[in-house]
């Protein structure tokens, strides 16, 4: 039975480790100036121009309910895609990208009731929650709808 490699890019928000799957990043930038989008969501901090392309921007923070906090020389933009629509996660910083066997990945606790904890990992003595990005933004067209604006990654 071959055992399949997943890659992860470790992030951290709010002094915990999170990672997402990199099959779905694109790129890793530092923070840029966000356009805010009035009437949104309180997790869509609004859009972002990356090169031409107008990219709808979620705090990542807000979206797990964390409270908020001041944006710093650490904070980067993770630009993902997922289910065609192309999006930027602010978070607090990014760590590195690790690579585990997909079998190492633990179960989430059945206390962890967010349908959006794909499971736990453990990095560097710490336990990182690994979220699903696609139950994470489960509407994720209504990000969209929202702000009126998007790219989609298969344009």
């Amino acid at each position: 039975m071959s055992k399949k490699q997943l890659q992860l890019v470790i992030f951290g928000i709010n002094a915990e480790l999170y990672a997402i799957d990199t099959q779905g990043v694109k790129e890793i930038s530092r923070m840029e100036d966000i356009t805010p989008i009035p009437r949104t969501k309180p997790y869509i901090e609004g859009i972002l121009n990356l090169r031409g392309q107008i990219i709808p921007v979620v705090c990542l923070r807000k979206r797990l309910g964390l409270p908020e906090r001041v944006d710093d020389k650490e904070t980067r933009i993770i630009i993902i895609d997922f289910d065609e629509l192309r999006v930027g996660l602010i978070v607090d910083f990014v760590s590195e990208v690790i690579t585990l066997i997909d079998s190492t990945l633990i179960p989430a606790p059945e206390v962890a009731t967010a349908a959006y904890v794909a499971g736990l990992c453990h990095y560097n003595n710490n336990l990182v929650i690994v979220i699903n990005i696609e139950a994470l933004f489960a509407e994720q067209h209504e990000i969209v709808a929202e702000i009126g604006v998007g790219i989609y990654a298969k344009q």
